[in-house]
């Protein structure tokens, strides 16, 4: 039993990773004829264990998926995230009398009944003024419907999803055959599209921009609000027309279109990776090669690569700040100080506190990157102390490194 556990973490531990990797959705359905279609997308980073501590061994778990369903009509809200929940049977049996662990093979399958609930954090966004509202939670219900039966499919067998996207991903290279024949098993569509957004935000872009464009260039996205309204001139209209003729029925199937844009966003989380790794890698170090010392090595662990803004956030408006060539500089400090005492008596000098002095800063190095944002590349702490001030220098480099806010 214990070596079969041991392979079920080290599983969900190397797919844990793979989803930290790459960022995908699955398009589980498209419907509804023109000026009333809807697309539905889930995003497979984010299914969670939700399984009440007093269900715990019943047999049953419950699973979450974040979908999110994008409408055209315009009586409709621009979208709808709901946080839906599954109920899965458990991932492993317990066998009381051999005292086995064995894979549970009865899993839920596309096509067949789901019980679900649409749980807490669930909102819409209001196309009348693009304000968000709560979707207040649901009782459990079972359907068959397609679009509840692919999403609990797929919530209940994540770990399934999980092999089939990391068997597909061969370098910056994506397998769409192979990852539909892996979850075809599962009685999923072999043609299920696989995209690299995973915001509700990106989702509404997509739709307009890849499935319903047409309607964009003819002026006719339900837009009460007119934050979606951009002129269009003919010129520009007759070639996006042109365009979208092309490749409206590679969108609307899910195939070469959205394959190819899947593919760079591969390329550039790859590319990102490998920032990341030369990053972890020279973790406790400056740019030059020194050591940090535990105070930068903290704040490093924290703030590295964030944007400016999250540094003023969080510590609070610096003490300096100045800009040279091309980085920036905020400084926090922290001091401690404290007057010598003499004591003298009959006899002269008997005692005393000679008193002492301690300081300590910490200054963020921010340097620009291709966008223009301003991100943390170095944090420098320095103290220094005089008299019996070295008894207090570790204190004040600890306040002067303690979020202020």
């Amino acid at each position: 039993m214990k070596a079969t556990w041991m392979h079920a973490s080290c599983l969900l531990a190397a797919l844990a990773l793979s989803a930290k990797g790459h960022a995908f959705s699955l398009i589980v359905q498209y419907q509804g004829a023109a000026d009333d279609r809807a697309v539905y997308f889930a995003d497979v980073r984010y299914i969670v264990n939700r399984t009440p501590p007093d269900r715990v061994g019943s047999g049953t778990e419950t699973r979450e998926i974040p979908v999110t369903v994008v409408y055209e009509n315009a009586a409709k809200p621009e979208f709808v995230h709901m946080k839906l929940q599954f109920e899965c049977p458990d991932r492993f049996t317990f066998d009381k009398q051999t005292r086995d662990l064995s894979e549970n093979k009865n899993t839920v399958r596309a096509g067949g009944e789901v019980m679900f609930r649409i749980g807490p954090g669930s909102y819409l966004l209001r196309r009348t003024d693009l304000k968000a509202e709560p979707v207040p939670e649901s009782d459990w219900k079972t359907s068959n419907a397609p679009m509840l039966s692919k999403a609990g499919t797929i919530a209940c067998n994540d770990i399934e999803i999980e092999k089939a996207l990391h068997a597909a991903i061969k370098g910056e290279h994506f397998d769409f055959k192979g990852f539909g024949q892996r979850i075809a098993k599962l009685g999923l569509p072999a043609d299920m599209a696989v995209i690299g957004q995973t915001l509700p935000s990106e989702y509404l872009d997509f739709a307009w921009e890849n499935l319903w464009w047409d309607k964009v260039a003819n002026g006719k996205r339900p837009d009460p609000t007119g934050r979606w309204a951009t002129p269009v001139s003919e010129a520009d209209k007759r070639a996006a027309m042109e365009k979208l003729k092309a490749k409206q029925d590679e969108l609307e199937a899910g195939t070469a279109a959205i394959q190819t844009h899947l593919l760079e966003s591969i390329k550039n989380h790859q590319v990102e990776m490998k920032a990341e790794l030369a990053t972890a890698k020279n973790a406790g170090k400056h740019p030059d090669g020194s050591k940090m010392n535990k105070h930068e090595a903290k704040l490093m662990a924290v703030f590295g690569g964030r944007p400016e803004r999250d540094v003023v956030a969080t510590m609070g408006n610096p003490d300096d700040f100045n800009q040279a060539a091309d980085a920036r500089f905020l400084r926090y400090s922290a001091w401690w100080e404290q007057q010598g005492v003499t004591v003298y008596g009959a006899q002269g000098v008997i005692g005393g506190d000679p008193g002492g002095y301690a300081e300590c800063y910490a200054e963020f190095s921010t340097r620009q990157d291709a966008q223009g944002e301003w991100r943390v590349s170095d944090i420098v702490v320095r103290g220094d102390y005089e008299g019996t001030g070295s008894r207090e220098i570790r204190l004040v480099c600890d306040d002067a490194t303690r979020p202020r806010r």
